[in-house]
C-alpha cells in the first residue's frame, strides 16, 4: 500500500470513530519514527483540534526527552514516567503515544492502552521491537534470549481490525468496519433511593444500576453485593460512590466503619478518589491520609471511617462493612474466611484481565455463597466506559495479553495423564494450546502480569512443563527457570551486597547464608506451579513436582527450589512435598503484605549440606528474631516455618528456669516472673527435632507469639481470634505439657531448690 492511501485510510478511520466512538491503533517500527509520528499528529489534528495528550517514556534514558520535546513542538501532552504510569489509571486522553525506543514492556500497553478515550487513537513507535530493550535484556541469559513474544506480537497487529503499520517503510492498513454498539451514557433512575448527587457522577446506566444496589447491603441479617465486570467499565468508581451514599444515611450518633482491602494499596486508588468524589458533592466534610503517590488510605469524618488494610488483617479486624476490590486477585481462599467473619461484605472483581479468572471464579464463588446461605445481590457491568462496546482495540489487546484466558472445562477422567516439556516456539504459535496453558495460572490465583508471559516466551533460562490428558486437554503445569553455575565474580558481587538479574535463590542465599557454593551449584527454580481449580487437591500438583525432581536429577542438578509470599496452605505444600524452608526475607513486601519465603530440595551431596547450614541458620535466625525482624510475621507462618525445618539443637535450661516455670504451673508465679524461664523451653522445644509428639497448633501458635514475639496479650488474642481467658488456659497447657515431658514434673511436683542440687552448673557458666 503506498503512503498517501494509507494515510487517506487512516483519517477516514479516525473520523468514522469519532462518529462511534471506537479507537484506533498505530504501530510504527521504522528508523524515521519520529517523521511519521509527526504525519500522524498532525493528521489526528485535522480531525480533532485540541486533543488531550499522554505521552509515555523513561525519562531517564538518554535521548528520550529530546524525543519529547520534538513532539511537543506539535502538541500539548501530559508526560508519563513509565515507573509511575500506574498513578494516571482512571484517567482518559484523545491520544496515548508509547516511546517504545528504550523499552518494550508488555505491562505498560496493557496499562496504557486502557487510557485512549473512543475517537482517539494509540500510537507505538520504535526503531525496532527487538533490540536494545531495557526489559527484554533483563531477560537475556548467557547473551542468548528468544524472540517468540515479539514474533507474536507483530501477529497479533495482523489479525486485528482498528490497527495501522508503518514497518520499515512498509504501510499496512487494517480499517475497522464492525458494529459497535452506542456510546454509554449515564440513566437515573426516576425514584432513586441513593442521592442524585452522586448519581449525576455516573457515567453510565450500569453505573447508575449499581449505585441503587448499594441499599441492598443495608437490609438485615447477613449480606454479599457481588459487582463484577471486565477491565474499564467503572466498577470501582461505582463502589466509592455507593460508599458515599452509605455513609450518607448512617445516623449521625454512631461510626461508620469500612474496611478495604485489595491485592495492594495502589489498587484502591480509583474507589478512594471516587468516595471523596462523593463526599464532596454531598457537602460532607471529611480528612484524609494518603499514601506516597497521592491517593487516600483512610478518609475519616464526623460519623465514618473508611480506611486500607491488607487482606491478612481484614480477617482480624471488625467492622460495619469490609469491601474486597479485585477480590478474584486475592483468591477464593481469602473470600472463604472472610464470609465468615463479616456480617455485611462487598466484593468487586473483574472477571477478564488477569485481576480475575472468568466463569471459574465465578462457579467457585456463587458455590461458597450458597454453602454460607447468605443474601446475595448480584450486579454485572457490561458497557465499558471509554469507549463503544464492540471497540476493535479491547480485542485485540484481550488477544494479545491474553487477558481473558481460561482453560477448557475439566476432564472426567484424569487416570492416565501426560507429563512435557513444552516447546516456546510451538506453544505460542498455537493459540489455543496457550490460552489453555495461561489460562491455568490465571485461575490458580497467581498475581500475574502481561511481562509474565514475555518471560516465558522469550528466556532462554525458562522451561515449561505441562500435565495433559492423552486427547490434549492441560490440567497442570510448572514453570521453572535455571539458576546458579554463576562465575566467580558474580558471587563475590553478591557477597558485597550487588544485585543482577535472574538467579534469585542463588543471589538470597549468597547474601544471606553466605555460602559460595550456593552461587556455584546449578539449580532449578520452580516459578509457578498450578493444576486448574476443579481438580486441585487430588495430588496433581505433588505428582508434577516428583517429576521435575526427577528430569532434573536425569540432568544433573543440584538442587529445585521455589520462591514464594509466605502463605500457609503454599508452605504446607512445599513441605509436604520434602522442601525445606532456607530463606525469609528480613522485610516483609509491603505490596502484598508478606514475608518471601524462599524453599529447597537437594539432590547432589554438595547441596545436601548446604541446604542443611542454610535451614539450620534460617531456624536460629527466627528463634532469636521474632521480636523484633520477624515481630509482625503471622504467627502460623512462623510455625510452620519452624515444624519445616529438621534440624535439632540440644537447649539446655538451666534448674532455677525450671523451677520457675514450675511456680508458673503451679500458679504461684505469673507469666511476667517466669517468662525467662518460659522462653527458654519454648526454644528447647523448637529445636527438638528427635521429639515423636508435638503440641497442638494453636498452643505452639500462642507459644511463638506471646512467648517469642512478645505479642501484648490483647494482640496474642487476636492472633488465634479468641480471647484472653482462652489464651491463657492455652499458654498453660502448653507450658505444662513441656515441664512434663522434659522434666516429668507436674503441678503437685515439689518446688524449691538448695544450693548443693545446682551441681556447680553455675560455676561452669552454663547458665
Amino acid at each position: 500500500m503506498n503512503k498517501e492511501e494509507f494515510f487517506k485510510l487512516l483519517e477516514d478511520s479516525i473520523r468514522d470513530s469519532v462518529q462511534r466512538y471506537y479507537r484506533n491503533l498505530i504501530f510504527i517500527q521504522d528508523k524515521d519514527y519520529l517523521t511519521h509520528l509527526r504525519e500522524i499528529l498532525e493528521l489526528y489534528l485535522r480531525v480533532n483540534p485540541n486533543p488531550s495528550v499522554a505521552y509515555a517514556f523513561h525519562p531517564w534514558v538518554s535521548g528520550a526527552k529530546d524525543r519529547l520535546h520534538e513532539i511537543k513542538k506539535i502538541v500539548s501532552l501530559t508526560d508519563i514516567d513509565y515507573s509511575s504510569s500506574e498513578r494516571y489509571l482512571g484517567s482518559t486522553f484523545d491520544v496515548v503515544i508509547l516511546d517504545l525506543v528504550d523499552n518494550f514492556e508488555p505491562n505498560y500497553i496493557g496499562r496504557l492502552v486502557d487510557l485512549i478515550r473512543g475517537g482517539g487513537i494509540g500510537i507505538l513507535y520504535t526503531d525496532d521491537l527487538k533490540e536494545h530493550k531495557l526489559f527484554r535484556n533483563s531477560i537475556i541469559r548467557n547473551g542468548k534470549i528468544r524472540d517468540v513474544y515479539e514474533n507474536r506480537f507483530l501477529r497479533k497487529l495482523n489479525e486485528h481490525e482498528g490497527i495501522f503499520m508503518i514497518i520499515n517503510s512498509d504501510y499496512i492498513a487494517r480499517p475497522f468496519d464492525g458494529e459497535v454498539k452506542e456510546k454509554p451514557s449515564p440513566q437515573i433512575p426516576k425514584k432513586p433511593s441513593m442521592p442524585i448527587e452522586l448519581h449525576k457522577l455516573c457515567m453510565s446506566k450500569d453505573q447508575n444500576k449499581v449505585l441503587e444496589s448499594f441499599n441492598f447491603i443495608r437490609g438485615g441479617s447477613r449480606r454479599v453485593l457481588v459487582i463484577t465486570s471486565a477491565r474499564g467499565r467503572g466498577k470501582s468508581a461505582v463502589t466509592g460512590l455507593g460508599l458515599a451514599g452509605l455513609i450518607s444515611k448512617v445516623e449521625k450518633r454512631r461510626k461508620f466503619k469500612i474496611v478495604i482491602t485489595a491485592p495492594s494499596s495502589t489498587g484502591i486508588s480509583q474507589l478512594m478518589l471516587f468516595l471523596k468524589k462523593g463526599l464532596d458533592a454531598l457537602l460532607i466534610p471529611y480528612k484524609t491520609k494518603d499514601s506516597i503517590y497521592g491517593y487516600p488510605l483512610s478518609i475519616e469524618g464526623p460519623n465514618f471511617k473508611v480506611y486500607y488494610e491488607i487482606p491478612e488483617a481484614t480477617l482480624e479486624d471488625e467492622g460495619d462493612l469490609l469491601v474486597v476490590d479485585e477480590a478474584a486477585a486475592i483468591g477464593i481462599g481469602y473470600i472463604d474466611s472472610a464470609l465468615k467473619v463479616w456480617k455485611k461484605v462487598v466484593l468487586v472483581t473483574t472477571v477478564h484481565g488477569y485481576e480475575g479468572s472468568g466463569k471459574t471464579f465465578l462457579r467457585y464463588l456463587k458455590k461458597i455463597l450458597n454453602s454460607r446461605k447468605v443474601a446475595v445481590n448480584w450486579q454485572e457491568m457490561v458497557k465499558p466506559l471509554r469507549y463503544a462496546e464492540g471497540d476493535p482495540i479491547e480485542k485485540w489487546l484481550y488477544d494479545t495479553l491474553l487477558l481473558d484466558a481460561e482453560p477448557e472445562e475439566p476432564p472426567e477422567d484424569v487416570s492416565h495423564l501426560l507429563f512435557e516439556t513444552v516447546s516456546p516456539e510451538e506453544l505460542f504459535s498455537d493459540d489455543k494450546k496457550l490460552r489453555q496453558i495461561y489460562g491455568i495460572l490465571v485461575t490458580a490465583h497467581y498475581r500475574n502480569n502481561p511481562n509474565d508471559l514475555m518471560i516465558m516466551a522469550d528466556g532462554v533460562h525458562h522451561k515449561i512443563k505441562a500435565l495433559s490428558t492423552l486427547d490434549g486437554k492441560y490440567v497442570g503445569l510448572v514453570q521453572i527457570a535455571d539458576e546458579g553455575g554463576l562465575p566467580d565474580n558474580l558471587i563475590d558481587l553478591a557477597l558485597r551486597g550487588g544485585t543482577f538479574d535472574g538467579d534469585l535463590i542463588p543471589d538470597r542465599l549468597i547474601k544471606h547464608v553466605r555460602l559460595k557454593e550456593f552461587g556455584r551449584m546449578k539449580g532449578w527454580r520452580i516459578v509457578r506451579i498450578a493444576v486448574i481449580q476443579e481438580l486441585q487437591d487430588m495430588g496433581l500438583g505433588s505428582t508434577m513436582l516428583k517429576m521435575v525432581y526427577e528430569d532434573a536429577k536425569e540432568e544433573n542438578i543440584d538442587w529445585v527450589g521455589s520462591a514464594f509470599m509466605g502463605d500457609i496452605r503454599v508452605l504446607n505444600f512445599w513441605i509436604k512435598n520434602g522442601f525445606v524452608p532456607v530463606h525469609v526475607s528480613p522485610r516483609k513486601n509491603e505490596k502484598l503484605g508478606d514475608y518471601p519465603v524462599v524453599v529447597m530440595k537437594p539432590i547432589s551431596e554438595t547441596a545436601k549440606k548446604a541446604i542443611e547450614v542454610a535451614s539450620m541458620i534460617l531456624k536460629d535466625k527466627i528463634l532469636n528474631t521474632l521480636h523484633d525482624i520477624y515481630f509482625s510475621m503471622d504467627p502460623e507462618v512462623a510455625r510452620v516455618i519452624l515444624n519445616g525445618i529438621k534440624v535439632h539443637r540440644e537447649v539446655y535450661v538451666n534448674k532455677i528456669y525450671v523451677d520457675k516455670i514450675l511456680a508458673f504451673v503451679q500458679g504461684v508465679s505469673p507469666y511476667e516472673s517466669s517468662a525467662d524461664g518460659i522462653h527458654m523451653i519454648t526454644l528447647k522445644y523448637f529445636w527438638d527435632a528427635k521429639r515423636d509428639w508435638s503440641l497442638s497448633p494453636e498452643q505452639e501458635i500462642i507459644l511463638i507469639a506471646k512467648v517469642l514475639q512478645g505479642r501484648p496479650w490483647r494482640f496474642t488474642s487476636s492472633s488465634l481470634n479468641s480471647n484472653r481467658t482462652t489464651i491463657n488456659e492455652l499458654l498453660y497447657e502448653a507450658i505444662a505439657e513441656l515441664l512434663y515431658r522434659y522434666y516429668g514434673l507436674t503441678p503437685d511436683s515439689k518446688g524449691g531448690l538448695e544450693l548443693k542440687k545446682l551441681d556447680d552448673e553455675f560455676h561452669k557458666n552454663e547458665l
